[in-house]
């Protein structure tokens, strides 16, 4: 028989007004806890809608919330929306699931280029009466409805702007954010800032995080960044005033977009919320909390990523997998042209991690075969398309 689950209410509806005629893309979204406190944690999966193991762990998340509830264990509002991008779900081409950018515009879901949040957060702020000053808390409340104030009047002339829009509303006030991805044949592994790393290494260490890369901004309009680096950006432009660092947001890589299981996705919902315990945002039994692990690599800077691309087209064979560690010049990869008859060999760079790899079987020339990371900044700017 099939395992059933009865919810205890229906998701919460945001349609996307901007859908075509005849059609309607909704986001799902599930929310858990009490309202009034004050404080919120937001999670979401799949912005990348073919990057489905969040999606999954979402669906042991809802059943744990949901327990919890009924428990009185909630502390805060939680907000979970399993399924966050509804326009990336329905795109497929020749039988192959296209969920990292739009069709129509080419724009990867997770770049909010048409968004912006911190530059009309900062002309409001300018044009108020009411100016960040010595009160943190005051200062807290002051922007963040002035971030509500700005999503609420934007008016988004595309799809894809009205659906971050809509995500950005229900996630620009939370304490935690948590956007749920996954690389295509890795290891665990997270991103957030560094100035929040005291709120990340607990969250590294329940999902047993293999890698964990910070940066002050990736210069990619991530989802995370939108709702974290504002804070960093606003504390620069008002120098003298206490302007505190509320909002802990993160997204964390569940390992390949192979990697469907019912055992890892209990793992990872376990970990979600052993690390919403200890951070306080939900009351665990004693019996059920479990000791912290290890951290398993300590943080490093995003700028020490290195992509590892191909010099020349042709038939890859790999040399390693995500999970090593490399040393410079080690052999990497090889790149076969059975009709020129050459082996072409692909070199790491600089000594690190591979935390993931492509899993390309027939390289072009300047294909991304690996993601490497480095202890040490070697200037890397930006992440991939």
């Amino acid at each position: 028989m099939p395992d059933i689950w009865r919810k205890h209410n229906a998701a919460k509806k945001h349609v996307l007004s901007l859908s075509a005629p005849g059609a309607s893309f909704e986001i799902n979204a599930f929310h858990f806890g009490p309202t009034d406190t004050g404080r919120k944690v937001y999670m979401q999966a799949s912005l990348h809608a073919d990057e489905l193991p969040g999606s999954l762990a979402a669906f042991y998340l809802n059943r744990r919330l949901q327990e919890l509830e009924k428990q009185g264990a909630l502390a805060c509002e939680i907000i979970l929306v399993p399924f966050c991008n509804p326009i990336g779900l329905s795109q497929s081409v020749f039988y192959e699931h296209i969920g990292r950018f739009q069709l129509p515009t080419g724009q990867n879901f997770n770049r909010l280029t048409g968004v912006p949040l911190y530059e009309n957060l900062l002309t409001a702020l300018q044009n108020s009466r009411e100016k960040p000053g010595a009160d943190a808390q005051a200062n807290l409340a002051l922007i963040r409805g002035k971030m509500r104030d700005v999503l609420d009047a934007m008016a988004p002339a595309r799809l894809i702007d009205e659906l971050h829009i809509t995500l950005l509303k229900m996630a620009c006030d939370a304490d935690i954010v948590l956007d749920l991805h996954c690389d295509n044949r890795a290891v665990m592994h997270v991103y957030t800032l560094p100035q929040v790393w005291d709120r990340g290494e607990p969250l590294a260490r329940y999902l047993q995080s293999e890698c964990q890369l910070l940066a002050e901004d990736s210069l990619s309009c991530s989802f995370d960044e939108m709702v974290s680096t504002p804070w960093l950006k606003l504390q620069s432009v008002y120098p003298e005033a206490n302007i505190p660092l509320p909002c802990f947001a993160a997204t964390v890589e569940l390992r390949g977009d192979r990697d469907l299981t019912h055992e890892y996705a209990r793992h990872d919902a376990d970990a979600l919320v052993q690390y919403l315990n200890q951070q306080g945002y939900l009351q665990l039994p004693a019996a059920e909390v479990a000791p912290m692990p290890p951290l398993r690599c300590e943080p490093h800077p995003l700028g020490g990523l290195a992509y590892v691309v191909t010099p020349c087209a042709g038939i890859v064979v790999y040399h390693v997998a995500a999970g090593q560690w490399v040393q410079r010049d080690q052999l990497l990869a090889e790149i076969v042209d059975p009709v020129a008859l050459t082996v072409t060999p692909v070199t790491a760079p600089v000594d690190g991690f591979i935390f993931a790899t492509a899993g390309v079987r027939l390289a072009q020339t300047e294909t991304k075969l690996l993601s490497l990371s480095s202890p040490d900044d070697i200037g890397s700017v930006g992440l991939s398309p």
